[in-house]
């Protein structure tokens, strides 16, 4: 008993000196809360008393909070235990590598735990793992599927067709890198690190139906970012026909280019210098563009991907985002800058080929066929892209929006409204074909529903629509607000309109029936 008491006693000296070389060093960047919430919550688990540290407890001794302190209304102490994680992450990265002992903050929880090259099994009271506190940030970001936590052990394997579906689901979009935690569990500890973005679940089967529950977490922080509820039956009007369906809905929810990832990275990304090199930094530029919609941003995000694949030549996702910017910049007129569409297809064509299954690239290519009129060449594109990827959801409004545009109007609504029956986070291109048939049907209330709900209100096409549509419904004070906010966005438009229009208007009667809108609304074009 007297050597286990020294053995203890050595080890609780050697983290208390860690914990003093931590609070005196200039690397440490945590603020004197952050320092003194550290001392406090090191000195309770060495005394042994891990399993008091809550939020009410750190609320009053480290903050001061009275006895009526409520964590959901006050979340400092979630808060600055985010913050404390950070800076003790980023101190064993650059300062602490060599440290004999580590000191953690893991998510979930206020007790700290302490990092030793061997396990020392004589201090009973104080939890000792071998992890790494080191967060290496990759050039790509990673999302990690945990395995589902499933009710009854006849829901493992309906669990793992969802976690099989989700990993299929995210690599189509190609905007995010996915493991599985089987293969987490085969990499070192500091590539364990780089992942950023973990995703939880939970599966209730009750009979043929199926209850899932899901949510992304920021692991740099602790913070749920997203979450939702599903229910999947096969009888008819209910909720998901399939547990695959779930699982490609909420792969677009978090991993396509409107997805909660992307948007946070280039959330972060805005508020960081924009001139950094690696390859994410240039995706993550293309997509603030898409984002943000703003003119000035469309050059800097061109030059970046260009410098990208001629960095990177095999990369078949900076040649995708590439086409897409020459494309915008062609049938948009964004810019003074002269983009040829033939070298938007060119572009596309070279993603294709490093990737042939990906639709976003046979999508792009597409595009840009229908806008330099070659329909029978993007319909091939279009039917390949199908037979590629049966069943998915990636892009498969867009790949509607094509077909009717490309003059397969029945065909293309049906793919629209599968996709769109199926998921509730669709592209806006969507909304944009239902625009155009329910416009060439003389449907023109329908139509303006559908112009209202597209999301893009930066460029001129929503004002184009509404305003066509508002001129056919005699609603003639909108029509012409409408009409002038038209002129705002494009000065140019009474003279560059009926070019611009017949980019994706391939219908020449629709796009007289367009033009007529506009003339109703007091808006003549050339």
């Amino acid at each position: 008993h007297s050597a286990e008491r020294r053995q203890s006693s050595s080890f609780e000296e050697t983290v208390r000196n860690q914990l003093e070389r931590l609070l005196n060093s200039a690397q440490f960047d945590a603020s004197t809360r952050s320092r003194e919430f550290l001392r406090f919550v090191v000195d309770e688990a060495l005394a042994g008393r891990s399993d008091r540290l809550n939020q009410a407890a750190l609320a009053a001794a480290v903050f001061g909070r009275k006895g009526n302190f409520d964590p959901v209304l006050d979340p400092i102490v979630r808060v600055q235990a985010g913050r404390l994680r950070r800076s003790l992450e980023r101190y064993y990265l650059l300062t602490g590598v060599s440290d004999s002992i580590r000191i953690e903050l893991p998510k979930g929880g206020y007790a700290p735990v302490f990092v030793t090259a061997e396990p020392n099994d004589a201090a009973p009271d104080v939890a000792i793992r071998l992890v790494s506190l080191t967060r290496i940030v990759p050039d790509w970001p990673i999302v990690a599927i945990q395995p589902f936590d499933v009710s009854s052990s006849d829901g493992e394997e309906t669990a793992e067709r969802i976690a099989d579906e989700l990993t299929m689901e995210l690599f189509r979009y190609g905007d995010v890198r996915v493991l599985r935690q089987r293969e987490i569990d085969r990499l070192d500890l500091r590539q364990q690190a780089s992942v950023r973005f973990e995703l939880r679940g939970n599966l209730d089967r009750q009979a043929d139906d199926a209850f899932i529950g899901t949510r992304l977490i920021d692991r740099t922080t602790g913070e749920q970012l997203w979450g939702d509820e599903y229910h999947a039956s096969p009888r008819p009007r209910r909720s998901f026909r399939s547990v695959e369906d779930v699982a490609r809905v909420i792969a677009a929810r978090i991993g396509a280019e409107h997805g909660v990832i992307v948007r946070r990275l280039a959330a972060e990304h805005g508020e960081r210098r924009t001139d950094a090199t690696d390859a994410y930094s240039a995706i993550l530029r293309c997509y603030r563009f898409f984002f943000s919609r703003e003119p000035q941003e469309l050059i800097p995000s061109v030059e970046a991907l260009e410098r990208l694949t001629t960095r990177d030549p095999a990369m078949s996702l900076a040649w995708t985002y590439l086409a897409r910017l020459y494309l915008a910049n062609h049938s948009f007129e964004l810019s003074s800058v002269v983009t040829p569409i033939e070298k938007a297809i060119a572009t596309a064509y070279e993603a294709v080929m490093l990737n042939p299954a990906a639709a976003r690239a046979r999508c792009v290519l597409a595009a840009a066929l229908l806008v330099n009129g070659d329909l029978q060449a993007m319909q091939d594109v279009i039917e390949q892209a199908l037979r590629l990827n049966p069943g998915s959801l990636a892009y498969r409004e867009v790949i509607g929006w094509l077909t009717a545009l490309g003059g397969n109007w029945d065909r293309g609504m049906a793919l629209m409204r599968d996709a769109m029956a199926r998921n509730p986070y669709c592209m806006p291109q969507v909304r944009h074909g239902l625009w155009a048939y329910y416009l060439r049907r003389g449907e023109y209330q329908h139509a303006y529903v559908a112009a209202l709900e597209y999301r893009d209100s930066r460029f001129f096409w929503r004002e184009l629509m509404t305003t066509s549509c508002l001129g056919h419904l005699g609603r003639s004070h909108e029509a012409r607000a409408s009409a002038a906010e038209l002129l705002r966005l494009k000065p140019d438009f009474p003279s560059r309109g009926r070019t611009l229009i017949s980019h994706y208007i391939k219908c020449e009667e629709l796009r007289e029936q367009i033009v007529e809108g506009l003339s109703k609304a007091g808006l003549t074009l050339k």
